[in-house]
């Protein structure tokens, strides 16, 4: 990894707390957690969120800081293999137990993230339109030549014995699709769609909420040159999740992005 992305962002996640800190001063200007700024608007319920929460999105925030300085420590060169990717399985099933842990006999899970939507049909639409919607973004950013701008500013330079880096084998291609296509979906949405975006939007409205937790989801996956489209794709991700009242389109749009990008490395 540059030592320009690792500052890029590292800044992203720091910008992204000091809006979860601007979240928390509209809160504490309330005094209350009766008077909820988020509800106001979308679908996405935030009842039944209290200070508990504020300890929760806290302590996931402080883990993928963490994460970034353990990236700048420990893996300043290039490297995938089948032990990192099951590290970040095992990440992403903590962060779910986390959450579940928290908002366990607080809500109703079913009704909190519309588990069982009345309209069906209208969440089916809304993720085939969320992902086209992405795609599109993608394809123009792509015309005005970002992608090749990308490619300059962040050069993937890979150094090391050949041995630093895995055998693709058929094990290998099914743990990868299994964590991207699968887990990461489900996972992800649970925790910051699902968890973090509720609880930002009590405390800072739908609007501050949305862009905290995005830049903060892109920031993340400590990748620089996807840092815009994780970006955008987050903020289409909590439209689709306001304008259904259910997860599922959310995780819909991202299971059916992760497949098309799975599938297209399989070519590679």
């Amino acid at each position: 990894m540059q030592g320009f992305e690792y500052a890029m962002l590292g800044g992203s996640l720091l910008l992204s707390l000091v809006l979860f800190m601007m979240c928390l001063l509209l809160f504490s200007l309330r005094k209350s957690w009766s008077v909820s700024l988020g509800r106001s608007v979308g679908e996405v319920e935030t009842k039944n969120l209290g200070w508990l929460d504020l300890a929760g999105v806290g302590l996931i925030f402080v883990i993928y800081l963490g994460n970034w300085i353990d990236l700048g420590r420990v893996y300043l060169t290039e490297s995938a293999n089948t032990r990192v990717i099951v590290m970040q399985l095992v990440l992403q099933v903590g962060f779910c137990g986390l959450v579940l842990g928290v908002l366990y006999r607080r809500v109703n899970f079913r009704e909190f993230w519309g588990l069982r939507p009345v309209r069906y049909w209208w969440v089916i639409g809304v993720t085939f339109v969320g992902i086209g919607s992405y795609f599109v973004v993608l394809e123009v950013l792509w015309a005005m030549g970002f992608e090749d701008w990308m490619a300059k500013v962040f050069p993937r330079v890979f150094e090391g014995v050949p041995g630093d880096f895995p055998e693709i084998t058929f094990s290998y291609q099914l743990v990868l699709g299994v964590v991207l296509v699968i887990s990461a979906p489900l996972m992800e949405e649970m925790v910051f769609r699902g968890y973090l975006y509720p609880v930002l939007k009590r405390m800072g409205g739908l609007w501050l909420a949305a862009v905290t937790v995005s830049l903060f989801f892109a920031a993340a996956h400590l990748e620089g040159s996807y840092l815009l489209g994780r970006f955008v794709l987050s903020l289409i991700l909590i439209a689709a999740y306001e304008l259904t009242g259910s997860l599922w389109a959310p995780v819909g749009i991202h299971f059916l992005n992760n497949l098309y990008v799975f599938v297209g490395s399989l070519g590679e």
